[in-house]
């Protein structure tokens, strides 16, 4: 049979919407296993786990912890344009649970010794799955609404620019601020030690939140069944309407909370600036190298330019430093000359290894 999509009206007044019967089993059947598949886990979580005498235990409950109820989930789906009600409120309750508030594997306390306090009155029980495979699906569901708006948002740009700003709109710590500007960080159930650790206003690790509230969303409304009259709905969408409801929620917090002058006219992506100038004057990219790793302090990466040779053979400490050409035009002379240069750009120091490479890129850009 094929469908003329021309000749298909749809009465929306036919179009009815019936809610499945949604419990949290419907996502993960595994629940209630306190072992198990837990062994699989890596969960890390030693800064809650404390000597006591001779003996370990693991207490990380924090009586700052609140847990989001279901008007509270309605109150911020209304704000950011949906208007209909939570089906699942265990899903989005779960979308605020960090990895660091979850159950210890029962093997692994048994083999070290380890001893769990019970649950201090006035603080939430642990719990058995963190919000990581519902910020795996928002990634996606995020991704593909962002590159949509823009590509509407701007109808003249050319995919490079689109490309530019969806990395800046999608990065961790911008959707962090946007989760911070939200005010939904109050919700995030994570350890005493990681609140000691300002977790909850960690902008990357709330990134990560606003993407598993993305993932419950598209979930949620996506048990719902869409159907009309003629059938015409069942056999052409494999999902409900989770999709477009995500859509409507992340455009509304774009226009809401994205200062776009601002985004459009800012271009903080140095790695991306570098690769450009570097791959138009040597038709190369860039090499990133570690120069040393410091415990407290993190990474330190350079920056390199490797012209006429294999990487691995040349060694950090035969790079010329830029400064000692000045400019790329001299580079280009000795590359005439010998074949090969190898030049040291700049260097970063941060705990988080692309980070200084963000930050070597950045030292680089001003002297070239």
């Amino acid at each position: 049979m094929s469908i003329n999509i021309a000749n298909v009206s749809l009465n929306i007044a036919n179009v009815s919407l019936n809610v499945a019967n949604v419990s949290a089993s419907d996502y993960d059947s595994s629940d209630d296993i306190e072992n198990g598949n837990d062994l699989y886990k890596s969960i890390q979580q030693d800064g809650d786990v404390t000597k006591c005498g001779d003996k370990l235990v693991f207490n990380p409950f924090n009586t700052d912890n609140v847990e989001i109820t279901l008007n509270d989930v309605q109150s911020i789906l209304k704000k950011y344009g949906i208007n209909a009600p939570v089906h699942n409120i265990e899903l989005y309750k779960r979308a605020f649970v960090h990895s660091s508030y979850i159950r210890r594997p029962a093997i692994e306390n048994r083999a070290n010794d380890i001893t769990i306090i019970n649950c201090p009155k006035g603080c939430i029980e642990l719990k058995t799955k963190s919000n990581e495979r519902l910020e795996f699906i928002g990634d996606g569901v995020l991704e593909l609404i962002t590159k949509y708006y823009l590509y509407r948002r701007f109808p003249k740009a050319d995919e490079g620019f689109m490309t530019e700003k969806k990395i800046a709109v999608v990065k961790n710590e911008h959707i962090g601020k946007l989760a911070y500007d939200m005010q939904i960080n109050k919700w995030l159930i994570i350890s005493k030690f990681a609140e000691e650790k300002k977790i909850r206003t960690n902008l990357k690790k709330l990134g990560c939140l606003f993407e598993a509230f993305i993932g419950a969303l598209f979930l949620d409304f996506n048990k719902i069944s869409v159907k009309d009259e003629d059938c015409w709905f069942q056999d052409v969408f494999v999902t409900g309407p989770g999709f477009q409801m995500a859509q409507i929620f992340v455009e509304n917090v774009f226009e809401t909370h994205i200062d776009w002058v601002k985004l459009i006219n800012t271009d903080d992506n140095y790695k991306n600036i570098l690769q450009v100038k570097v791959q138009k004057e040597f038709k190369t990219t860039p090499a990133y190298l570690e120069m040393s790793h410091h415990p407290d302090a993190g990474y330190e990466m350079g920056v390199y330019l490797c012209v006429g040779k294999p990487l691995h053979q040349v060694q950090i400490k035969e790079a010329k430093p830029f400064s000692k050409y000045g400019s790329f035009l001299n580079i280009q002379n000795e590359l005439l000359k010998d074949g090969h240069v190898f030049v040291f750009l700049g260097s970063g120091l941060h705990k988080i290894k692309k980070k200084a490479e963000q930050i070597a890129c950045e030292v680089a850009i001003k002297q070239i």
